[in-house]
């Protein structure tokens, strides 16, 4: 490999002339075996990569593999202390796709940090109340309540360019009355969904992914109380304000079961659980 390849390599260069070296390293590099353009292509810097990746098939499955975005995760975003994009994960766990997106984010919001003026997804829509909000793990999607309709929203991140909001799904509730929705910690794909003040109505638990928004899992047309809390397989229901008192009853919901346990009334737990749901 000569001398002006390597430079042309190492350096990132910008939009304008990127084009015209890529062909000459695409010319330099095609003569090399895959073990080694791998290694070159762990040295380049992300711009080059993605530059690379658009002039072949075969630069583009490369530029794929993990080893390459583990070597850029490590020096763009860890050696540099910028704050690692997404949840906390070890690092063996992080895919090849999972790395370079969380490399490009940060580079991204690197750039954007400096910035004077916020970049705000403003809606175009007015007048609409919303009632609840719930971020899922990762942060780029979440689910909005507004009266008796439930959106699941996806946040568009493109390295460059601005974001934006799409709207994956939307569930009505039926009977148009009013829903909260409390969502289960253990399995971030799953929610259960009831009457947001009633007493005594429906239940319905959820789950949601990009590919299959909004699929049933289980449906009750009525429970005791009000739903207040959803872990694994089971159901918790406040029914402190059902005729002659109550507490927090347990309802194992994987199994179609009807039958409920009493638990004893803690108030501080009650209050705890809405504040969650919430």
């Amino acid at each position: 490999m000569s001398k002006n390849v390597v430079v042309a390599l190492s350096g990132d260069t910008p939009d304008s002339t990127s084009h015209s070296i890529v062909r000459y390293m695409d010319t330099s590099l095609d003569k090399l075996v895959d073990d080694i353009l791998i290694q070159v292509l762990q040295t380049l810097s992300v711009h080059a990569i993605l530059a690379l990746r658009k002039t072949s098939r075969r630069y583009y499955l490369l530029s794929k593999i993990r080893c390459v975005w583990c070597a850029r995760f490590c020096a763009e975003v860890l050696a540099r202390n910028l704050p690692p994009p997404g949840p906390p994960c070890p690092l063996s766990n992080l895919s090849s796709t999972d790395l370079e997106n969380r490399t490009l984010r940060a580079l991204h919001l690197e750039n954007r940090w400096p910035s004077l003026s916020a970049n705000a997804i403003i809606s175009k829509q007015r007048g609409e109340r919303v009632d609840q909000v719930l971020f899922m793990p990762g942060g780029a999607e979440f689910l909005t309540v507004q009266n008796n309709t439930l959106v699941y929203w996806f946040i568009v991140t493109r390295p460059g360019l601005s974001q934006g909001l799409k709207k994956v799904a939307e569930w009505v509730a039926p009977k148009g009355v009013s829903c909260k929705v409390v969502k289960d910690f253990d399995n971030s794909g799953t929610i259960a969904v009831g009457q947001r003040e009633q007493s005594g109505g429906f239940v319905k638990v959820l789950s949601f992914s990009l590919k299959a928004p909004f699929t049933t899992l289980c449906d009750y047309s009525l429970v005791p109380g009000v739903v207040v809390g959803i872990s694994n397989h089971l159901l918790l229901l406040d029914t402190t304000g059902e005729p002659g008192g109550g507490g927090l009853e347990l309802l194992g919901w994987h199994t179609g079961a009807t039958g409920t346990a009493l638990l004893p009334c803690f108030p501080d737990l009650v209050s705890e659980a809405d504040r969650e749901s919430h």
